[in-house]
């Protein structure tokens, strides 16, 4: 397996950039100890948003239940009526797992326009389209209802797009049809705390502005769960897999280097936007280790297994940045690891960074 793999350290001030089922930051036990915990999926949505934001042309996927709206709005564009384009719609949305009551389609659909607006031709040249749409049930729940017209329709999510990069960085999975599943070439771990973390509580007030002076006492009383941490997280790209027939392997070379960059890049400085206008946690990684290789996937949290302990009066960054070196050298040494490439942030800036990783991959 060709590999560029990114180990991050990044440290935050009080933030909760992770919740769980009781608004309370995540966290996890490692080498016997509590740690702060962001989900990979949290940081993955991060990182797809800002590859969107950078390269809409290029990561334009849509995570969505609503896929209906933009088929119908495109059957409305190409001048069919809005019953005609109902019916359709929910002929497509069946062989995509069905709608429920709110005309959402029930499974979260992992498309980009591209795809999308392939489906909709190719529905629309389905020489028995009309014999189908008298048939037309919206709730299919036995694969086998699906006509074969529309499966064939829909292996054209396998047919190559421009706009789907993200989707072949994240995979998409349906669990309708396994042969519309697609997996991701983006391999995330879970950020984890170099250190032992205990959740904070804010207990906060709000005042009302319209309430007399001589009224003492808040409008509104609350807490909230927070921490600060440095995590360590790792990020890996299989290249192989994303170069392949079934992903990237049509992209021209330009397009290729520039979805590069962009994942990479948003790897590195996408942060989660939980509670971003109150906590504020936008800060860029301390310290970032990556590697071009041939070989496994390998994690550097073990580091870590042991909390890290303040360095004197500096913090948590600076003894985790020289734990990640010395366990990352010692892994070299007894199981004889080798790399095309190594390069560290901030021993080079990181335009220098990501060409580096990129060159020759």
């Amino acid at each position: 397996m060709k590999l560029i793999e990114l180990h991050i350290l990044q440290s935050f001030p009080a933030t909760c950039l992770n919740r769980d089922d009781v608004n309370s930051p995540k966290t996890a036990v490692f080498g016997g100890a509590q740690r702060a915990r962001v989900s990979s999926q949290s940081w993955k949505r991060a990182i797809r948003l800002m590859a969107k934001e950078n390269q809409p042309s290029l990561f334009a996927g849509q995570r969505t239940k609503l896929i209906v709206k933009s088929m119908k709005e495109l059957l409305l564009s190409r001048g069919k009526s809005e019953d005609t384009a109902s019916k359709i719609t929910g002929l497509i949305a069946g062989a995509l797992g069905g709608l429920d009551d709110s005309e959402k389609v029930k499974t979260l659909l992992y498309l980009s326009p591209e795809q999308i607006s392939k489906i909709v031709d190719k529905v629309l040249s389905i020489k028995n389209l009309e014999e189908l749409l008298k048939e037309e049930k919206k709730d299919k729940k036995k694969k086998d209802d699906t006509p074969k017209e529309l499966k064939d329709v829909l292996k054209s999510l396998k047919e190559a797009v421009r706009d789907a990069a993200d989707i072949s960085f994240f995979g998409r999975m349906v669990a309708d049809d396994h042969e519309l599943m697609l997996e991701g070439a983006g391999l995330f771990s879970h950020a984890l705390s170099t250190h032992k973390v205990s959740n904070e509580i804010d207990f906060f007030t709000a005042v009302d502005d319209l309430k007399p002076l001589e009224e003492g006492g808040a409008a509104h009383m609350g807490t909230l769960e927070f921490n600060s941490a440095c995590y360590y997280r790792y990020v890996g790209l299989n290249l192989e897999l994303l170069k392949d027939k079934h992903h990237l392997g049509h992209l021209p070379p330009e397009d290729m280097n520039t979805v590069l960059k962009t994942f990479i890049q948003s790897s590195i400085l996408a942060i989660p936007g939980a509670r971003k206008n109150s906590m504020f946690g936008f800060t860029p990684p301390s310290c970032v280790l990556g590697i071009r290789k041939t070989g496994q996937p390998l994690s550097l949290v073990n580091a870590f297994e042991k909390p890290v302990a303040a360095y004197k009066d500096n913090g948590f960054v600076e003894q985790s940045c020289k734990l990640l070196k010395e366990h990352y050298e010692k892994l070299k040494t007894t199981y004889n690891l080798t790399s095309e490439t190594e390069l560290w942030i901030p021993d080079v800036d990181m335009k220098s960074f990501i060409e580096g990783l990129i060159e020759n991959a």
